[in-house]
């Protein structure tokens, strides 16, 4: 038999591909996970409902600025290759993240599992959110194709659209729970706004006034110029009327068809809309019955009575101007203590296995 020689290059050659034949022998016996496959393990049980790998990442993203901001408060620290794993003062960020993570998956879920009572949500598993999710894109897609009407994106993201079922959902429980459960009567509504008023219905920081003005002719001509004189004499003239007794209704009668009197109010919380305007800046400077000088604001002479000047919180808006909006209030209260009360009653089992070892 004919030996052949082996080259150095066909040695390497053969090597190379021994090695590669390994390698992807190694790779087929390898299990891969899947971002869906790790999206379907629980890290955590609430009352028997998964909370899946996605959903706690999520909170992780949510609550992460806010630790961040908790270390560098306390503790000064930044972030740095070691920080999230680093102790501080005993605190360990990831540990804390972990588990503000866990208590706002833990309170979502109670929030599906109480739309799901209630006959608003079908099912909360997250595989099934992430299906709704691939065909209302599919839908929105087509629908475009056709060039017909579609409301908000061409596409949702997983987080946009988790936020839309979230937000409508508990809309819907809130509503129902309304007209079932929770409804006040008056007697029930009238003791949540005692009990709230100072904290939702405070009346705001504004002045009210009484305003006389005279119009005049913007001033791009001589004759403009003497009409503009002339009305600015007639408002000194009211002027020193009214600091004589005289009153604005009667002030204007005397000024004749150009005079005017008005009443405003101005928020005194509006600091960049108020700086624009001349009127609104002597207002705010004025305490009850007190009369500003004459002020030019947008081709008019003003005088400025002040009727009230309303100091933050030192008074509340009537019930029965926030009768409407104390009912949505009352409802939201009831609706974020009955989540409360649920979020202390259940049974929350953790996957120490994915819990645990989860990092950044």
């Amino acid at each position: 038999m004919t030996k052949r020689k082996i080259s150095r290059s066909n040695v390497w050659i053969i090597a190379g591909m021994a090695v590669m034949a390994i390698m992807l022998f190694i790779f087929v016996q390898r299990p891969v996970f899947s971002k869906t496959d790790s999206a379907n393990d629980p890290i955590a049980t609430v009352n028997g409902e998964p909370v899946q790998i996605n959903e706690f990442q999520r909170a992780v993203q949510a609550n992460k600025a806010r630790v961040i901001d908790y270390f560098y408060e306390k503790y000064g620290a930044v972030q740095s290759a070691s920080f999230w794993n680093a102790s501080y003062g005993g605190e360990v960020p990831i540990e804390r993240l972990k588990k503000k993570a866990l208590e706002e998956s833990v309170n979502l879920k109670i929030q599906q599992i109480i739309a799901k009572e209630q006959g608003v949500l079908t099912d909360i598993r997250y595989s099934v959110f992430l299906q709704n999710l691939s065909d209302e894109n599919e839908r929105r897609k087509k629908a475009i194709e056709k060039k017909e009407v579609v409301f908000g994106p061409a596409q949702y993201t997983e987080d946009a659209y988790f936020e839309y079922v979230m937000t409508n959902a508990i809309l819907s429980v809130k509503k129902r729970f309304m007209e079932h459960d929770w409804k006040p009567d008056e007697h029930q509504l009238k003791q949540f706004y005692e009990t709230k008023k100072s904290e939702l219905y405070e009346a705001p920081a504004a002045v009210n006034v009484r305003l006389l003005s005279i119009s005049f002719p913007k001033a791009d001509s001589d004759e403009n110029e003497m009409l503009k004189a002339q009305a600015k004499q007639k408002i000194e003239a009211a002027s020193s009327k009214i600091l004589g007794g005289m009153s604005f209704e009667q002030a204007a009668k005397e000024i004749g068809p150009d005079g005017q009197v008005t009443e405003q109010s101005y928020s005194l919380d509006r600091f960049r809309h108020n700086a624009a305007s001349p009127v609104a800046q002597a207002a705010s400077m004025l305490q009850a019955g007190e009369i500003s000088g004459i002020i030019e604001e947008n081709g008019r002479f003003f005088l400025v009575q002040c009727l009230e000047n309303v100091k933050a919180g030192s008074r509340y808006l009537s019930f029965d101007t926030v009768k409407d909006q104390a009912l949505k209030d009352y409802i939201d209260d009831r609706y974020a203590e009955y989540v409360r009360q649920r979020v202390s009653e259940a049974k929350v089992v953790v996957n120490d296995q994915l819990y645990k070892p989860f990092q950044m």
